[in-house]
């Protein structure tokens, strides 16, 4: 008993440490013409939105803040030159798209699986100052509010006896609005574009793997995952909108030194996705000739969660750019914040 004791208390801090696996949170997904790679990137399910070897149910509720209004042309940011250009060329400049998205989960978990619902609340304002020269001359915006894409993400904890590492496989569905049209200026009336709607109005299959650990007080994870759309829906006649695929990386460390209830984390997120396709608005660099999409972001995010007592937890991260690079002139936020509440049963 007392030779295998430390053995049990290292592996039950191994899985305790290894919530893991970032099911690619793409839930705002602010999409092609806004950003390379919108949305939050974080990590949420690694302690903070309940996946983990703990048999039961878990609730989750998080709050995303992403406001996408600084102009990025490659790896730099644009000047008003380079934007005059792309303009005078024929390119859309955008001002701002906002985002901000409730997500309500549900996790199930058993000793080697598990099982989660992800339902959001997508709120986004846009606006945009079209093609025409000078800039400001025309301006259209739109704002729309309606449950976006859900998720169903299972993950499988039984390649290791600890727990430590396993696999993950979901499907995205196409439950968002994928019709929305600007509401005022000088495009009021017409289609909102396609990476601007609430929904992808694809189905895309999620997988991924991931691994975990500790060294001394730390808890650490690595986890990877690629998002494909398997299923696209037409939009205005025989037009259709394909999202490119996305390529994540997720690695992150915590803390455990100052016992089990403040866990501070830091996190780094990468994201790669591939230019979108189709006929549906889907613009092309008129310069380049490269389609107004795609790019890799890297992002670094600092957080905490402290447990409150009763089960219950409370969790906060920024993610803070440190890498961005988008094909042509794209917004990309400053930083984007979350928030959450997590309740075990």
């Amino acid at each position: 008993m007392r030779a295998s004791l430390p053995i049990r208390l290292a592996a039950d801090r191994v899985r305790l440490s290894g919530v893991v696996l970032a099911i690619f949170a793409l839930l705002n997904s602010a999409g092609a013409y806004a950003c390379a790679a919108c949305g939050c990137t974080l990590s949420r399910d690694w302690e903070s939105q309940g996946i983990s070897s703990k048999p039961g149910f878990t609730a989750d509720l998080s709050y995303d803040y992403l406001n996408q209004n600084r102009q990025r042309y490659g790896t730099a940011a644009a000047s008003p030159a380079l934007i005059n250009s792309q303009l005078a060329a024929g390119q859309e400049v955008e001002a701002y798209t906002r985002t901000q998205t409730v997500t309500a989960s549900l996790i199930y978990n058993d000793d080697d699986w598990g099982i989660s619902v992800q339902v959001p609340y997508v709120m986004r304002s846009h606006g945009t100052y079209g093609t025409t020269a000078p800039l400001g001359s025309s301006y259209s915006a739109s704002a729309d509010a309606s449950v976006g894409d859900i998720r169903l993400v299972g993950r499988y904890t039984g390649l290791s006896e600890e727990g430590a590492s396993g696999l993950i496989a979901g499907i995205k569905l196409p439950t968002g609005n994928f019709g929305k049209n600007f509401d005022s200026g000088t495009a009021a009336g017409t289609p909102l574009d396609a990476g601007l709607q609430i929904g992808t109005g694809s189905t895309d299959l999620i997988l991924g793997a991931y691994t975990t650990g500790t060294v001394d007080t730390y808890g650490w994870f690595l986890q990877g995952t690629v998002q494909h759309a398997v299923a696209t829906q037409q939009a205005l006649g025989n037009l259709y909108y394909r999202p490119g695929d996305a390529y994540q990386l997720n690695t992150g460390i915590r803390y455990a030194g100052f016992g089990a209830k403040v866990s501070p984390m830091l996190q780094l997120n990468v994201i790669k996705r591939e230019v979108d396709s189709g006929a549906f608005t889907v613009p092309v660099d008129p310069v380049t000739g490269v389609s107004v999409s795609g790019g890799t972001l890297a992002y670094l995010a600092p957080g905490v969660s402290v447990r409150v007592g009763g089960g219950a937890s409370v969790y906060g991260f920024v993610q803070i750019p440190i890498y961005q690079n988008v094909n042509s002139l794209q917004l990309t936020p400053g930083y984007t914040l979350t928030l959450g509440l997590r309740q075990s049963f």
